[in-house]
């Protein structure tokens, strides 16, 4: 009786696709968002961790008006994609506060091993695509004090 279920499933799958021309589907697009890239937006280079546990994580991040990460830095590569809204982030780089702004449409390299802040100073939510290429020996993002100014 399953066996005589499945193949009647089978059957009305292919009868449905064989009803449906190629120009009656949607077209397939695909729009590159980073291509390449092989420095952080610090400009410094960057490479996989050589660890025997490699561990992909992808979340959306949501700032909401005003709201602010606190002071982290990432200990492996870390592609980011702001889906709507505008984040500033200040890096402390060797005690130089350098500060970008990335909006929606934008994608980036996160800078390694750098201490940073990413604050949402507008009045609308900020969703970022965060994509987290670690493994089990490195944390993806570890939280620190403020620095020193």
């Amino acid at each position: 009786m399953r066996k005589a279920a499945g193949i009647a499933l089978v059957v009305a799958i292919m009868l449905t696709m064989s009803s449906c021309s190629m120009g009656d589907l949607p077209p397939v697009s695909s729009t590159v968002l980073l291509d390449k890239v092989d420095t952080t937006v610090l400009g410094n280079e960057f490479s996989y961790p050589g660890a025997q546990n490699p561990e992909i994580t992808s979340s959306i991040v949501r700032l909401e008006p005003g709201a602010e990460t606190g002071w982290h830095f990432h200990e492996a590569p870390m592609y980011a994609y702001i889906l709507e809204g505008t984040l500033e982030v200040t890096y402390d780089v060797e005690g130089t506060m350098v500060t970008k702004t990335y909006a929606q449409g934008d994608a980036i390299m996160e800078g390694l091993d750098t201490p940073h802040i990413g604050k949402n100073l507008t009045n609308r939510p900020v969703s970022i695509l965060v994509v987290n290429m670690g493994s089990s020996d490195l944390a993806n993002s570890v939280p620190l004090d403020a620095p020193e100014q």
